[in-house]
């Protein structure tokens, strides 16, 4: 009698290996993201700060113009200093006034350049979407304001204005003791071609860099 066969053994099946078909995303250095925020933080603050000068600067360039066009009104001083002071201090110092405040601005829109460059960097870093993304909305949305700059240089330009007349003002009163109409109508014509050539010129080249700053810093 044989010994029966052995039995055959079942086949074995190959057990399958799941492998991720993406990898996850990349922690994010800590190192890296510190830095990051910290500069983060440092040009807020420059952009915060930009934005406070330039208030001050508005607010204490009108004033203090102002008030030195209120003491020529009241003053005993000469005509011979107070129309120089009308027709060419006055009215430089308004506009220098308002060049400290475009270059503020500036300052705070490069400021604000950087915040967006930062925060697209802390996002590509952590992958996670849009964490960080208010300066970058600003710039890409399209939603600055020009009225109140526009606004802020009139009203600073005024006070030059103002002078100005006032200067006209005192050279008709230095003409001759028996001045004709048409003496006064000179002075007066000549003095407002002046200001009007010297504050349509200006508020031209303001408005040229003010755009010319908006465009390079919200291109997005």
């Amino acid at each position: 009698m044989t010994d029966p066969a052995p039995p055959t053994p079942a086949p074995r099946t190959a057990i399958p290996v799941v492998r991720p078909t993406s990898a996850g995303p990349e922690p994010a250095d800590p190192a890296a993201l510190t830095a990051l925020l910290a500069e983060y933080n440092s040009l807020r603050t420059e952009s915060l700060q930009a934005i406070s000068n330039r208030i001050q600067i508005m607010n204490f360039a009108f004033t203090s113009l102002a008030v030195v066009t209120a003491a020529v009104i009241t003053s005993d001083l000469p005509r011979g200093v107070l129309i120089p002071a009308c027709l060419l201090f006055v009215p430089g110092a308004a506009k220098a006034s308002l060049l400290i405040w475009l270059g503020e601005y500036h300052r705070s829109q490069r400021a604000g350049q950087g915040v967006a460059a930062v925060e697209r960097r802390i996002n590509s870093l952590l992958g996670t979407g849009d964490v960080l993304s208010w300066e970058s909305r600003l710039i890409s949305s399209g939603t600055h304001m020009g009225y109140p700059y526009i606004a802020t240089a009139m009203f600073i330009l005024s006070t030059g204005v103002l002078a100005q007349s006032l200067g006209g003002y005192f050279l008709v009163g230095r003409l001759g003791p028996t001045p004709t109409l048409w003496d006064d109508l000179a002075v007066v014509g000549g003095v407002l071609l002046y200001a009007v050539l010297c504050e349509t010129l200006f508020l031209r080249f303001f408005v040229r860099r003010w755009r010319a700053i908006r465009s390079a810093t919200h291109s997005g």
